[in-house]
């Protein structure tokens, strides 16, 4: 009973993993490599000058943004809490895991 404990606690890390590198992908493929095409693509305005004074947020993985001006980003606005909310489950469910291995290691003593 208790591995069943431990690989279930394994299997939830692995699907949030999993999850997580799914939405970092989301996000990176609306991103896109030509950013004024993609900006162009969703009928927004190219704002050169709000874009090189917020040049430092573009490219980054986190939090994860492509402005093409002051009111709209290309990233969907779920992506960033999501990839909180996975990697927090993540750690959570490796933390059960580990937790789940200790009591299985006590009790079979």
């Amino acid at each position: 009973m208790a591995r069943l404990r431990v690989r279930g606690w394994l299997g939830l890390a692995l699907l949030a993993a999993v999850a997580f590198v799914f939405t970092a992908f989301v996000g990176f493929a609306a991103v896109g490599l030509d950013s004024q095409e993609k900006r162009e693509a969703v009928h927004q305005q190219y704002d050169r000058e709000y874009l090189n004074q917020h040049s430092q947020e573009s490219g980054q993985f986190f939090p994860m943004h492509e402005w093409c001006n002051a009111d709209y980003d290309v990233v969907p606005g779920w992506i960033n809490p999501a990839l909180v909310i996975f990697a927090v489950v993540t750690v959570a469910c490796l933390i059960g895991a580990a937790a789940a291995t200790v009591r299985l290691i006590r009790n079979s003593r």
